[in-house]
């Protein structure tokens, strides 16, 4: 607007000054009479021009005015909007929250409650087993098969049980060796699999910043898969380690567990972290699906994230990261 001002006060100007002097001289008045009157058309002029200035400015002031008082208008809008935005995200993720302890007290309560019956179911279908020396075969068969399915079922609970004390748990970060941490769990679940020969190799000096407990638990989940699924492996391979990954502008470290194993199809990767989905039999590697939910409830405490790549017949490899 200014510019538009001024290429109109020059305009006028020019148009003025050429016009009335050309006027002048073509009427033929006296020279003194010709003074006089540029000085009056001057004059006239400066009026005229300030009278247009100050029309041109005010309708400019008028639209300024107009153009601030939307913009006020439209940023108190948008400033309520948000507030409102605000107030039902906080009102939907209390709700969440609540939803989920109830429900995470609902899952411990029942299998808490459920241990008890199952129990005296296992432990009378073991004395019938022990002491019914004249059943027959069949009887028998049934008996144990009572026994299998009820010790499955125990561990199911245990499972169910300890993913609910993931949530519940306190967390308390600190500075770890996660090496260290790994090479523990490993400890754990060599004892588990006595008699397997797998050879591990973990990268030294992994430093993180996390719940020892929590992750010691999402480890030695991940090294009881690795170790379950190499059974068929020869020589099994498992390996741990950290390798830096470019996001943006950051280099982050992804930690990973992979193996040599039996691996799955990647088609079926959204079934890993799932309650109770499992992508191999039973009867071929045995389990409850609880392990790898444990383990992606604990990364996700700790700010991360876990996902899994893998060929059949070619091995897993299970990537982690830590916020914290």
């Amino acid at each position: 607007m200014p510019r538009t001002i001024t290429l109109i006060y020059l305009a006028c100007g020019a148009l003025w000054i050429f016009f009335t002097d050309r006027l002048l001289v073509w009427l033929h008045f006296d020279p003194q009479l010709i003074l006089e009157l540029q000085t009056t058309k001057g004059w006239v002029f400066v009026g005229g021009s300030a009278l247009l200035l100050y029309v041109l400015l005010r309708r400019q002031q008028r639209r300024d005015r107009a153009t601030l008082s939307a913009l006020r208008d439209s940023q108190e809008e948008v400033r309520r909007a948000n507030s409102g935005l605000e107030q039902r995200v906080a009102e939907r993720t209390r709700q969440l929250e609540a939803a989920n302890r109830e429900l995470e007290s609902f899952a411990y309560a029942v299998s808490h409650d459920l241990r008890a019956p199952l129990r005296s179911l296992s432990g009378f279908s073991q004395i019938l087993q022990e002491s019914a020396a004249d059943l027959d075969d069949k009887s028998r068969h049934y008996l144990t098969r009572i026994q299998e399915a009820s010790q499955h079922m125990s561990s199911l609970i245990e499972d169910l049980l300890g993913l609910s004390r993931i949530s519940r748990a306190e967390f308390n970060a600190r500075a770890l060796d996660l090496s260290e941490i790994c090479a523990q769990a490993a400890a754990a679940v060599r004892e588990r699999y006595a008699g397997r020969e797998v050879e591990l190799t973990i990268a030294p000096g992994m430093q993180v910043t996390g719940d020892a407990r929590l992750l010691r638990i999402a480890l030695e989940n991940l090294l009881d898969n690795a170790w379950k699924y190499t059974a068929h492996a020869a020589p099994a391979r498992v390996s741990v380690g950290v390798r830096q990954e470019t996001r943006g502008d950051d280099r982050c470290p992804v930690y990973f567990v992979g193996d040599n194993g039996v691996g799955f199809d990647m088609s079926y990767a959204g079934k890993l972290f799932v309650p109770f989905q499992r992508l191999h039999a039973d009867a071929e590697f045995p389990g409850s699906g609880i392990g790898l939910v444990t383990v992606q409830r604990i990364i996700a405490r700790h700010g991360g994230r876990i996902w899994a790549e893998a060929r059949v017949g070619a091995g897993a490899t299970f990537s982690f990261t830590l916020a914290t």
